[in-house]
């Protein structure tokens, strides 16, 4: 099968499609088949006569196509990817990123619970006084439906907030500390996410190949969390030590 230009090839021996059979049996409409083609994407058939021929690598490049668009990957990027003289290798090197990448780092994930599963969660903490679900609600830790369940957006810190009331810290100051928290590790994570993105190939993640970077994230994975968690406990320390230095009528305000 002939190709032009920079076009990834197709080429394959095998079943033969029409533009029709093609859309058929790869599920994508004609029109956006001649779009891809137009957007290099996709080779352009070969011709038998005045028809125009397609073939299986045909039915796969738009299977490929597909799956990464599913991924949210932008057509640019897709064109990247399949342009290389092997596409199989480099969209697998990259789905091997991208798994990294998407992999969680915490188990913790938002629930939906009916009104009997929050109200025995928080009543383990002691007891559930008048007013404490409207308490959690005004800091952010459920939300209400119209149907009587709750989202909990986050339960290990739903839990966390309860064993710090159980200890006399209010919810609304919990949930101050929390987005005060969120806020400025966002801005931290940010910082440090850009800072290895620019270096990558450069300091960290070897060569920056896919592999490389897959296994670079991997390791930074645990490490991450146990050095956010050290650095914080170092910081509260450093604040706490500064306010005992500077005596007890600045520590009671």
């Amino acid at each position: 099968m002939s190709t032009t230009g920079d076009e990834p090839s197709c080429a394959g021996d095998g079943t033969t499609y029409g533009l029709a059979e093609l859309a058929a049996v790869s599920g994508v409409p004609e029109r956006t088949i001649r779009y891809y083609q137009a957007e290099k994407l996709l080779a352009r058939p070969s011709k038998h006569g005045r028809d125009a021929v397609y073939g299986d690598g045909h039915v796969e490049r738009l299977r490929l196509i597909g799956e990464l668009r599913d991924r949210g990957l932008k057509l640019q990027t897709i064109r990247d990817l399949v342009a290389t003289d092997n596409p199989t290798r480099t969209v697998s090197q990259w789905l091997g990123v991208d798994a990294t990448l998407s992999a969680p780092w915490s188990d913790d994930r938002p629930r939906l619970m009916d009104h009997d599963e929050l109200v025995e969660l928080v009543e383990r903490h002691g007891d559930r006084p008048s007013g404490l679900l409207g308490e959690l609600t005004d800091a952010g830790y459920v939300v209400a439906r119209d149907d009587g369940s709750w989202d909990v957006p986050s339960p290990t810190l739903l839990d966390l907030a309860m064993r710090l009331r159980s200890a006399g810290i209010d919810l609304e100051i919990s949930g101050t500390m929390r987005d005060l928290l969120r806020r400025r590790l966002a801005k931290a994570v940010d910082d440090t996410v850009k800072l290895l993105v620019e270096r990558a190939g450069a300091g960290f993640a070897g060569g920056g190949s896919p592999e490389e970077l897959a296994t670079a994230l991997g390791a930074l994975r645990p490490i991450a969390r146990e050095t956010t968690s050290l650095i914080l406990a170092q910081e509260v320390e450093r604040a706490l030590r500064r306010l005992v230095e500077s005596g007890p009528r600045r520590a009671r305000r």
